[in-house]
């Protein structure tokens, strides 16, 4: 009997070993910026942005083939930049597919694979992506993790913070906004639904009204996003927000605090339709359930008022209840590990 004491215990201790030779990771590639969370409590997230040495001499004085995230912007005259994720999913063309896998294997770097025998990652995509979509996510992973399951970004949200028995999910990223019924299992393609009206959607918006307001206005993008995301606002009454602006080469301070509550409020709607399209799809018996269960989830969750726009844009439908996760940014890789860490292995694809 000791002696089969013995062997059990070494029966569990080699299981143990196995075990932590393993290592499960979850990716939720962003259009913006992507996070990924390990087994091993490490988690990162980085701007989905490559640079690249636009000559010699660029090569020369930063040292290095290539950049990623803050330190490409840092760099980004003397760069190529790429940003592969656009719209959630990988771009068809050899530049921004080498991007793209440069970039994940940099992401995947920051939690240590080499210390482990394999790696099983879970990674995220919008609701809706091709064929060909799903195939360049596939072809990013390849040769770095062992095994892959692709699953979409509000369903991992979901899994991750226990709402599986009946809620709806509105993921609102930088390239789309996804949301998807979920009701204790895979959510099928009638289950979801993916709009581009999202984060880059809204700071067009913005732009373009900073143009028309203040004309001979020079604005990029990133001047545009950090706009937004420090003061971004629905409802209530106009706030102030002073940015410097540069018009027509000279520097002016200038309010465009009701600019961001207009461009912010552009996306309601849109956002509204997307949900009771999602509603009405729904068996009648659930459809109560669902609406009372409204999840908001991404950086544009963060849209201060956010929350209480939507449910009064959509209560013609209904009781509702719409609230948002704790933390909107992380959610999805949290997710994704927590269900790579649940899934047996035969609900994983091989990619060695």
């Amino acid at each position: 009997m000791k002696v089969d004491g013995e062997l059990a215990n070494m029966s569990a201790s080699r299981k143990v070993n196995e075990m932590s030779d393993r290592l499960y990771v979850g990716i939720d590639l962003g259009t913006y910026q992507s996070t990924i969370a390990s087994s091993a409590d490490k988690m990162h997230t980085i701007e989905t942005v490559v640079g690249r040495p636009k000559d010699a001499v660029a090569r020369n004085f930063l040292g290095r083939d290539v950049l990623f995230g803050d330190d490409a912007l840092k760099n980004k005259l003397a760069c190529n930049l790429y940003r592969p994720m656009a719209a959630g999913v990988t771009q068809d063309d050899e530049a921004n597919l080498a991007a793209a896998k440069a970039f994940v294997s940099h992401l995947l770097e920051t939690v240590d694979p080499e210390e482990y025998d394999e790696v099983l990652g879970v990674i995220c995509s919008p609701s809706h992506v091709s064929f060909t979509d799903k195939s360049n996510l596939v072809a990013t992973l390849r040769g770095q993790v062992n095994a892959i399951m692709v699953v979409t970004e509000p369903f991992a949200t979901a899994y991750g913070i226990d709402e599986m028995a009946g809620s709806i999910v509105v993921d609102i990223g930088a390239g789309t906004t996804d949301i998807a019924r979920v009701y204790g299992t895979f959510p099928t393609d009638e289950d979801q639904v993916t709009i581009t009206e999202a984060g880059d959607w809204l700071d067009l918006q913005l732009m373009e009204l900073i143009k028309k307001k203040y004309t001979g206005a020079q604005v990029t993008k990133d001047m545009v996003r950090k706009w937004k995301e420090e003061s971004s606002y629905v409802g209530g009454d106009t706030r102030e927000v002073t940015v410097k602006l540069s018009v027509e080469g000279k520097q002016q301070v200038v309010d465009i605090g009701d600019l961001i509550q207009e461009a912010c409020g552009l996306i309601i709607p849109k956002i509204g339709n997307a949900i009771k399209k999602i509603v009405a799809g729904a068996d009648p018996e659930y459809q109560p359930i669902l609406r009372n269960n409204i999840i908001l989830s991404g950086g544009g969750s963060l849209i201060e008022g956010s929350a209480e726009r939507i449910a009064s844009e959509i209560a013609d439908i209904g009781d509702v209840k719409v609230w948002c996760v704790e933390d909107p940014i992380n959610s999805v890789a949290i997710g994704a590990l927590k269900l790579a860490s649940d899934m047996p292995d035969d609900m994983y694809t091989s990619i060695n």
